[in-house]
């Protein structure tokens, strides 16, 4: 802290565009961080942790050695105790981050095609509406970038072929699977019966059932976009980037999908 406060004194004597890019550059990092956090509950508590560091820095500033030596103490473990609130949080983030990396590369390289999948598109989106209509309980987990082998192994391997009919079964209350969520990779249902990761952000509306409570920590932990169809009242939900669409219909589920396997990026083009 104490070097970068004397490269920032220098730098104001000396300021070029090298120093404008710099400052760019960390302002934006500063802006990505507080959209991150800002919605987390530790906010609070890394404003504190902020302040801290702020009254230290001034205290180094104005001269003040006991203060920066009192405070000094703690600037170590105070850096602890952020990556210790922050660990599950900055593990989303840094999957996220480095799913976002591949996919920049991949554009880079020409290694990123859409999936031909308007035959999935359709099955799943059938499926969707019939357990609507039913009333049936279900997790539809769409995998992207970030892999999820670990919520996989927790389940039962399908490696099937996309079908309305298998997906409905699956989901069918006697059948030992449907309590969990299936895997939908590309063109395939890689696995069902999955348990996701279980989200207790005390900040949610009590009307959040554990279905989407484990989508919406699902879509924080990944680049995945889940569909919820709740049993109480058959209505669907959409959860992706820690955000949760309620109630949506038929043509959203359709544009969710085709976004998905690439269809409407398909006929832009």
């Amino acid at each position: 802290m104490d070097k970068l406060l004397e490269r920032f004194a220098s730098r104001i004597e000396n300021f070029d565009i090298a120093d404008f890019i710099d400052i760019f550059l960390l302002a934006s990092l500063f802006f990505l961080i507080y959209r991150f956090i800002r919605k987390r509950r530790a906010f609070p508590i890394l404003i504190g942790v902020f302040f801290f560091i702020a009254v230290r820095a001034a205290s180094k500033v104005a001269g003040l050695d006991t203060l920066f030596a009192f405070i000094d103490i703690f600037y170590l473990p105070g850096l602890v105790m952020i990556a210790v609130i922050f660990q599950t949080d900055l593990r989303a983030w840094l999957e996220k981050t480095g799913a976002g990396i591949i996919v920049f590369f991949k554009v880079l390289f020409g290694k990123l095609k859409p999936i031909s999948g308007s035959r999935d598109a359709d099955a799943v989106v059938k499926a969707v509406m019939r357990l609507s209509a039913t009333r049936t309980g279900a997790l539809i987990v769409l995998e992207r970038n970030t892999g999820v082998d670990d919520i996989c192994q927790n389940g039962t391997r399908i490696d099937a072929i996309i079908s309305s009919e298998l997906i409905c079964n699956l989901f069918f209350a006697p059948a030992p699977l449907h309590d969990g969520a299936i895997i939908v990779r590309g063109k395939r249902i890689f696995a069902a019966g999955c348990f996701l990761p279980n989200y207790t952000d005390q900040t949610l509306s009590s009307a959040f059932g554990s279905r989407h409570r484990a989508a919406i920590g699902m879509s924080r932990a990944s680049d995945a976009g889940i569909l919820v169809i709740s049993e109480e009242d058959g209505k669907i939900s959409y959860a992706e980037n820690g955000e949760l669409l309620r109630a949506i219909d038929e043509t959203k589920v359709r544009q969710v999908l085709d976004e998905y396997y690439g269809v409407a990026r398909r006929a832009k083009k």
